[in-house]
């Protein structure tokens, strides 16, 4: 779905089979599209790293690094940046969708045009910074540090079968970055009720030794979220049948699209159960455990 992209796919050279690799040596694949490294001591020459064999056999020779710069964008985790000198730009052509949200976003300012088909006409066009400090007093606005937008969502699109999208990232001073970005069908399931709350997470490890010093390792961070829908009886259905329909896929799970409650926007996997409260009513209980 990629037509065309800023970002190389020049992180290392490609793998070639009459190489004699070396440990500590990496290669890609334009196959898988990831990064590997070599992790034996012999001369490591015919062993295709895309060969799962090779990964995890008796005798391993690769060992996967994750994807390339230019396809960390589209692996389903946030933390796997895809990072480039301004401006960061992807024209893609996905197919129908609705909605697109962008994660783990490191820039200034966000440009999206999306079209209804290759050369047509323009269905949705947003341009702006990527700003989201909002000083509540004067001592916040001249003293507080900087807080930059780190993700965003664009919903209600109209949807066409050829639509084309343009993302643009740019930034001043540094390396633009973003950690996903996600396009599909989003579908109501219910009114979010308010007392959702999100949990942040550490993967941080944290060791204690018998005389009491603490040693931190610092790791990545994720936020889970829980909230409570509502929905009427004509609608239990379909919100049904969507529900079972991500059970163990990855989605972003978006209890409102508000600026000021940018946290109740999670990129995850779903734990949904359905409760049929009466006879007009049902609620939805949703657990999502968010994505690294």
């Amino acid at each position: 779905m990629i037509i065309s992209s800023t970002v190389p796919e020049t992180d290392y050279a490609v793998y070639s089979a009459a190489t004699s690799y070396t440990l500590g040596q990496r290669c890609i694949s334009t196959v898988t599209h990831r990064i590997y490294e070599s992790v034996s001591a012999s001369a490591n020459v015919g062993h295709d790293p895309t060969d799962l064999i090779n990964q995890f056999g008796a005798v391993p020779w690769w060992v996967d690094q994750g994807p390339t710069n230019r396809w960390a964008l589209f692996d389903a985790f946030v933390s796997t940046q895809c990072a480039i000198a301004s401006p960061l730009s992807v024209v893609l052509q996905p197919g129908s969708f609705n909605a697109v949200a962008l994660f783990g976003l490191d820039a200034d300012t966000l440009s999206i045009t999306v079209l209804d088909r290759p050369g047509g006409s323009v269905i949705y066009s947003y341009s702006g910074p990527l700003e989201a400090s909002q000083p509540a007093d004067y001592y916040e606005y001249f003293f507080d540090r900087f807080k930059p937008q780190t993700d965003f969502i664009a919903t209600g699109l109209e949807a066409f079968n050829n639509s084309q999208i343009t993302i643009t990232l740019t930034k001043v001073t540094g390396p633009v970055k973003c950690g996903l970005i996600a396009l599909g069908d989003m579908k109501p399931i219910g009114l979010t009720e308010y007392g959702a709350k999100v949990t942040p997470n550490s993967y941080s490890f944290i060791d204690v030794d018998r005389f009491g010093r603490t040693t931190i390792t610092p790791g990545a961070n994720t936020t889970d979220m829980a909230l409570t829908a509502k929905l009427g009886i004509a609608e239990a259905n379909t919100v049904h049948a969507t529900l079972k329909s991500v059970q163990a896929v990855p989605c972003v799970w978006i209890a409102t699209d508000l600026a000021d409650y940018s946290p109740l926007r999670v990129f995850g996997l779903g734990t949904p159960s359905l409760s049929y409260d009466g006879p007009d009513e049902c609620t939805v209980n949703l657990d999502v455990k968010g994505f690294i």
